[in-house]
């Protein structure tokens, strides 16, 4: 039973951190350390070590809990084509809106494929959430043999979705959730085509 407790006390921890540092990095333009998050949180600093060994680190476990979200919801759809499509980009927006405020404030410096294809932890969410929508999406456009165009579709999401845009179309726009989905993924069909004519006009 004791070890029951801890384990959850741990399991409770855990969340209150990544929480709180959420909230700090969407709040601050100062330097945030893991001291920082820990008296959000309301844990001792010395808990704080105990789950992450820095506050990007902690940062980056908010990122996976995001971008797992995401990956859990596309999943489980049953839809097919750009209802599928659709559907996934209508979560991630509310997604973001939500709960996502702390993702425009940090950026690495290198650049989506770079990352993307390293592997990066928090980007797997992503990858797997937007494998399927994406793939039955090249296939509709009817361009699937092209090599590599699979993760080129992905860079090109990435653009448009981008939380600090989404974001903006709410704010500066006041565009709701469903009209920023609607309009982003006419952006994101468009974007794709005219990538894929591009590419298929450039010499051998």
């Amino acid at each position: 039973m004791k070890r029951t407790r801890t384990r959850r006390d741990q399991q409770l921890n855990n969340t209150k951190l990544i929480q709180a540092a959420a909230e700090l990095f969407e709040r601050s333009e100062q330097p945030i350390s893991l001291a920082d998050i820990a008296r959000r949180a309301d844990v001792s600093v010395a808990t704080a070590y105990r789950h992450f060994e820095s506050a990007d680190d902690a940062l980056s476990a908010y990122r996976r809990d995001i971008t797992g979200k995401f990956r859990d919801y596309s999943l489980g759809q049953s839809s097919n084509g750009l209802a599928l499509l659709e559907s996934v980009c209508g979560y991630w927006v509310e997604l973001i809106l939500a709960e996502g405020a702390a993702l425009v404030h940090r950026r690495s410096p290198e650049g989506f494929l770079a990352r993307y294809k390293a592997d990066e932890s928090y980007l797997e969410g992503q990858a797997e959430a937007l494998a399927r929508p994406i793939r039955e999406l090249v296939l509709i456009l009817g361009v699937s043999e092209l090599a590599g165009i699979e993760d080129e579709a992905a860079f090109l999401w990435n653009v448009l979705f981008d939380p600090r845009e989404i974001f903006d179309l709410r704010d500066t726009l006041a565009l709701p959730p469903a009209q920023i989905t609607r309009r982003l993924v006419s952006a994101f069909r468009g974007a794709l085509l005219g990538w894929v004519t591009a590419r298929l006009g450039e010499p051998a």
